[in-house]
């Protein structure tokens, strides 16, 4: 089998997976000839009952979704658990974004028709993952060379990498450099040359714990700039803003209270206040305000005086 069908079969294997998930979300205890006939109506897949039972097998023992069969029931039911899934749709989703610019590449012409990419280069540089994530699994140093983003000069590192992190739909590598005791972020879209060195990496437990503050934090910065330490956000939306923050969530902690007023809200979060996470707010304008701390809605206040200034 060529590696272009081979990866179509896996691709076509992931979306069934994904449908599957999708339907257990629809209906607890659903049952596995529920199942067969949704898959076939709604996504036209058709499927086996063998074939189904190694993708709930399948989900289980290589995705790690809790699903289980209840015999009071007689049906499925997937355990929630928001991280699990989470990471499962991510992958999925990039998985599709696979499948769709290896399907283009064949057919060049249905993919300038059909697809309308980002005039951005968010996707430059994602052809680096692999030997990333090779040089992660191996416990091997990477070698590479990146340019600043500010002066345009080219510097060669060679560094122990820890972790991939996305954010805005950018990828970055957090390594820590040879003779260095801290890591930094690379944008993998600024990264060139990029080579596994047969060179082991350095003994990385000692980051486990400050890699845990990126949890606390929106994007890819976390500093004392503005707080110390996590803690409570409280924000409200109008004109059905959260509905937004819904869809896509600013950070895993937030938590909503809908308000009399149907199209407001309040929104929680726990979290360390950074550039990103007020750039974020600040990008909602009139739609957001900040409630607690008083210190953070200072903060957007004389922003906003300052951006008012330039006009």
């Amino acid at each position: 089998m060529s590696k272009i069908k081979k990866n179509m079969a896996g691709y076509n294997q992931l979306e069934r997976l994904e449908r599957i998930v999708q339907l257990l979300h629809w209906k607890k205890y659903i049952t596995k000839e529920e199942l067969m006939d949704q898959l076939w109506e709604r996504y036209d897949i058709e499927i086996s009952e063998r074939s189904l039972e190694r993708d709930l097998k399948s989900l289980k023992e290589q995705y790690s979704l809790d699903i289980e069969y209840n015999r009071q029931h007689k049906g499925y039911f997937l355990a929630e658990d928001e991280r699990l899934l989470s990471r499962f749709f991510k992958f999925a989703e990039l998985s599709s974004l696979a499948k769709i610019y290896e399907e283009g590449l064949k057919n060049y012409s249905q993919f300038e028709k059909w697809i309308i990419p980002d005039d951005s280069s968010d996707l430059t540089g994602v052809s680096n993952i692999n030997p990333i994530v090779k040089a992660m699994n191996t416990g091997l140093k990477l070698k590479f060379k990146k340019e600043n983003f500010h002066t345009g000069v080219v510097k060669e590192y060679l560094v122990t990498p820890l972790r991939l992190k996305e954010y805005l739909n950018r990828w970055y590598l957090i390594a820590v450099a040879d003779g260095q005791d801290y890591f930094k972020n690379f944008g993998i879209e600024r990264m060139t040359d990029v080579n596994i060195i047969r060179e082991p990496g350095i003994d990385t437990k000692k980051f486990e714990k400050k890699l845990e503050r990126y949890k606390d934090i929106v994007g890819i910065n976390y500093s004392d700039e503005y707080f110390s330490a996590p803690l409570k956000v409280v924000i409200k939306t109008y004109d059905f803003q959260y509905k937004y923050l819904q869809t896509l969530p600013l950070h895993h902690s937030q938590q909503f209270t809908l308000l009399p007023d149907e199209s407001e809200s309040l929104v929680t979060f726990h979290l360390q206040p950074n550039h990103e996470f007020i750039t974020q707010l600040l990008r909602m304008n009139e739609n957001v305000e900040v409630l607690q701390p008083t210190a953070l809605r200072v903060i957007i206040k004389d922003k906003l005086k300052a951006a008012l200034k330039r006009y």
